[in-house]
Parts: C-alpha cells; structure tokens; sequence
C-alpha cells in the first residue's frame, strides 16, 4: 500500500484561558521539511515534535500551524499596539527614503499585531497527544489518498500492459515480412558472380536486429510486474517506482526507434502519454 504525501491533521489543547489548536499540513517534496507557525513552543519541545512528526512521516512539507482561539471571552489576547506604532513608522521611513510604498497586509499576519498573555504550552503528556491525534488524522488522509492514487496506477499500468501485448502480436507479423526481405537479399547476393559471406552475414543480421524488440517488450514487461508488486509494499517506494517508470520509458523509446511499423509507432506514442501521467502522480507519493 502506497501513501500520498499530501495530508491533513488537526488536534486541539484546553487551557484555563482558552483552547490552543494544532494544525498539520502536508505536501510532496523531496526530503522532510518540518516548519512550524504561530504560537511559539519553545526549543526543547518543538524539537520533541520534531522528533515525533519525523519518525511517521519520512518525506513531504509539513506545516505545523499553533494558534490561540480567538474566540475565546478571556483577556489573554490583546492587541500590540507598540509593535504595530513600531511598523508603521517603518513603512513612513521606507516610503519617504526610496519613495516606495509597501503594503502592510504583504508584510504581517494577524500574529504580528496581537500578543498573549497566560498562554504557556507545556511540555506535558496533553500536548504530545494532541499533536499524536493531528498525525495519525494527516498520516489516514495520506493513506486514503494513496489508495486513490494506486488504483489510477494500476489503471494505467494495466494500458501499458495491453499495448505492449498488441505490439508483441504486431511484431509476429513483422517477422515474416523480414524473413521475404531476407531470402530476396540472399538470392541477390546468389545471382552475383561473387558473393562475400561475410558481406551477406552482415546484412542478415542488421535486417533481424534492427527490427527484432523481442528483448524491449520482455524488459518491459518485467519492469512493470516489478512496480505492481512495489505498490503492495509498506515501505516508501516513491523513488523506486520513479526509477522503474524511466527504464520503461527507456525500453519504449527503443522499440519506437526499432520498430518501421505505425501502428507499432501508434502504441508507443499512447505508452508514454501514460507514462507521463504515472510520473507526475509518482511525485505524490512516499
């Protein structure tokens, strides 16, 4: 089973003062990329959070958001009026020394103009299973989306599978008309006063291997047993589904340089455009 790496997870912590909300958001990437927003949780247990997130998610863009409820009747957030003053004589002393003015709703969010007071996120068994409860929602939203994702894969790969059944049965056909074209250069090469065997050998040879993509569509097709027998695994294959969708991709654009045939040229055309839809989903997932 195959997961996305696009999710979403929320948990929540009551405090005397309010409720403080957590936020997951995931999105592909490369690597694992932690970042985290809002309400400050101090070194020592962001890095905790750190530690946990990274131990379940292994790669994407997390987006850890902390905020306060606002909505709350209790006195704990204010607005920050020195920090606003503070600004907004920026802004002034920008416009007037390079006659350039900037927008404040560009360069602050609603955190930057509010402060709290008697909001202490602690360190406690309470916060880490909020933050547990936002994962393992994220960590079921990449697994339903991955179940999405594997069924189109599979879809696809099962119109790979057909066309290069068609191109192999196409190829049948091909090989007795290379078999007249065969037999006519020998009987020209016969009916000249001299006849050069390895001359003849050579050409024999060029006209079987050029056409023959017996070797590509075996390839092929091990290639793509090995990708369905990758989307059941429980490891991240991500990386290794988008190696075998290159040697495959490989392999077609060989049998599409080999082949004289247009139907054969048709199916070739009609792989990769699958092939390409594989890869942008491939960019998705684990």
């Amino acid at each position: 089973m195959i997961k996305s790496m696009t999710g979403y997870g929320i948990g929540s912590i009551k405090l005397p003062s309010g409720n403080l909300n957590l936020e997951l958001k995931s999105l592909n990437s490369r690597n694992l990329d932690i970042r985290f927003s809002g309400l400050s949780l101090g070194a020592e247990l962001e890095e905790k959070i750190r530690l946990i997130l990274s131990s379940r998610l292994q790669r994407g863009s997390i987006k850890v958001f902390i905020d306060f409820d606002k909505n709350t009747k209790d006195k704990s957030v204010f607005f920050d009026e020195d920090n606003f003053k503070s600004i907004m004589q920026l802004l002034v002393k920008i416009e007037k020394k390079y006659n350039q003015k900037l927008d404040l709703n560009n360069l602050v969010n609603i955190n930057d103009l509010f402060k709290s007071k008697d909001i202490e996120i602690t360190d406690d068994k309470k916060t880490v299973r909020a933050f547990k409860k936002a994962l393992d929602q994220l960590d079921k939203t990449r697994i339903s989306e991955g179940k999405q994702i594997q069924k189109d894969l599979i879809k696809r790969l099962r119109f790979i599978k057909k066309d290069v059944q068609d191109m192999k049965k196409l190829t049948l056909s091909l090989k007795n008309k290379r078999k007249k074209e065969i037999s006519d250069k020998i009987r020209f090469y016969i009916e000249q006063d001299s006849i050069d065997d390895n001359r003849l050998m050579q050409e024999v040879a060029y006209i079987i291997e050029r056409s023959d993509i017996t070797e590509e569509i075996v390839r092929v097709n091990i290639h793509i047993d090995s990708f369905l027998k990758y989307l059941k695994s429980k490891e991240p294959v991500g990386k290794r589904l988008g190696f075998l969708t290159q040697e495959v991709n490989r392999e077609v654009n060989t049998i599409g340089s080999k082949s004289p045939l247009p139907t054969v040229t048709g199916k070739v055309v009609e792989i990769k455009n699958e092939l390409e839809k594989i890869r942008e989903q491939l960019q998705n997932i684990l």
